[in-house]
């Protein structure tokens, strides 16, 4: 189809476009009078994304989830919030109300919860893309009625957040209340233990004790050293018997050594002067047997000492030793006992950190469950709107030009395809498949402006 063909058919069936237009365009200002007007209350909420929680003052990082918006929307035109509004404003108390839910409902039903779906069905709610900024737009008929709904979403909103902090906390606070009790019996009982391994073992102070006995092993084995060194000593001297350096350098066995060389040599001269039978010579021989016997005699006797002082130091060395090694087994009992202890010890420390934990968190919880503090602020309260939202009659009679102007388009195309006629050379050609020869064209009448009348001879 040409454009001039499109033309031809708008001008033959013109009156039914203008027909349709006009209908569209009545019909469409007629309804804008009559329905209703409605009234549209804005209330605007911001949310402190930074805020801090008022018990801990720790940032909360839930904030920052990407949902976090779409969350709080949703929490917005919740059924919850919408039964705190209908609460709020008393709208089951009110005679009209009630029958009005007669008459919907027949009285089948809950009417708290029929109100709260109704009042959602009117409520809009839009959350700013840039900004954490959410907008709630109610309409009604009434601009007061419409301005109060607002403001009561908007409290119902803030109170739903305070209430799921709340809830959530008492809940917290129950979990560590029973957790306490476990907690409590478990440090009770790690101290009994370290009591009674105390009492048992007769411990009172085990840093101090162990201190001592440790002192003491590294006194004994600084004896026993000694003790070791003295004793090897001892029987180096002792090992000569009576011909040991330590007898033969012995003064006095020199003094009688050099005694009996004296005698000897006196009595080898009265021999060879007086005769083995002169009583001279035999008073030197007594003198000098009786040097001798001294000598072995005083010999023996040092001999003997240093084989008893060797007896002595091997004894002593031996009593270190057996003393040295029961301070051992001392001081190993002892840490023995302290590391028993330490163990102890830190199960008790362990219960206790997790007890007072525990504690810590009670005393947050209850206080979280009792704070009535958000985030979230009131930064455009609604109020009644002067002008009505509904029905915009300049707007709705632009878009009645536009859809008139489709409408009476299509009506006149589909009036043509019912009643097809010729009404130009191209419809002869495309009908009948044959070639236009002439174009007669009439001359111009008073009634032809509006078409032309198109003969063609084949």
């Amino acid at each position: 189809m040409t454009f001039e063909q499109f033309l031809n058919i708008l001008r033959a069936r013109k009156w039914i476009a203008i027909a349709v237009f006009a209908t569209v365009l009545l019909t469409t200002l007629v309804v804008s009078l009559i329905l209703p007007k409605q009234y549209t209350a804005e209330a605007t909420v911001a949310i402190d994304i930074k805020a801090a929680d008022p018990v801990t003052g720790q940032p909360v990082a839930g904030y920052m989830a990407p949902s976090f918006m779409a969350t709080q929307v949703d929490m917005i035109s919740s059924q919850n919030a919408a039964l705190k509004v209908v609460d709020t404003l008393g709208l089951t108390r009110l005679p009209e109300a009630q029958a009005q839910f007669q008459e919907a409902t027949q009285g089948r039903g809950d009417i708290r919860n029929w109100f709260a779906e109704t009042l959602l069905k009117n409520l809009e709610v839009k959350p700013s893309r840039e900004s954490n900024v959410i907008n709630l737009e109610y309409t009604a008929t009434d601009p007061g009625f419409a301005a109060a709904l607002a403001n009561a979403f908007s409290q119902a909103y803030i109170r739903t957040t305070v209430e799921i902090k709340a809830a959530a906390a008492q809940q917290n606070n129950a979990f560590f209340q029973e957790q306490l009790k476990s907690l409590q019996a478990n440090l009770e009982k790690a101290q009994n233990k370290l009591s009674e391994y105390q009492q048992e073992k007769g411990i009172v102070g085990s840093d101090e004790r162990l201190d001592i006995e440790t002192q003491r092993l590294n006194e004994l084995s600084s004896q026993l050293v000694g003790a070791q060194t003295q004793t090897f000593d001892a029987q180096s001297r002792a090992r000569g018997g009576s011909v040991a350096p330590d007898v033969l350098n012995n003064p006095l066995i020199q003094q009688l050594k050099a005694q009996l060389s004296t005698q000897e040599a006196k009595y080898k001269e009265l021999s060879e002067k007086n005769g083995p039978n002169h009583p001279h010579n035999q008073q030197a021989l007594a003198e000098l047997n009786a040097t001798r016997a001294q000598l072995g005699e005083l010999m023996s006797q040092y001999a003997g000492g240093l084989s008893s002082a060797a007896g002595n130091s091997a004894s002593r060395q031996a009593s270190l030793q057996a003393a040295l090694q029961a301070q051992k087994e001392k001081v190993l009992q002892l840490k023995s006992e302290r590391s028993t202890l330490d163990v102890l010890q830190r199960n008790i420390d362990n219960a206790q950190r997790s007890y007072d934990q525990a504690l810590q968190r009670i005393s947050q919880t209850m206080l979280e469950s009792r704070s009535d503090q958000s985030n979230i602020s009131i930064i455009k309260s609604a109020v009644a709107p002067l002008k009505h939202s509904s029905p915009r009659t300049l707007l709705n009679m632009v878009l009645a030009v536009f859809v008139g102007g489709l409408l009476a388009v299509g009506f006149a195309m589909l009036a043509e395809l019912i009643d097809r006629r010729v009404r130009s050379k191209e419809d002869i050609e495309n009908m009948l498949g044959l070639s236009v020869l002439a174009d007669l064209v009439p001359p111009p009448t008073k009634n032809s402006r509006f078409g032309r009348f198109a003969g063609a001879k084949a």
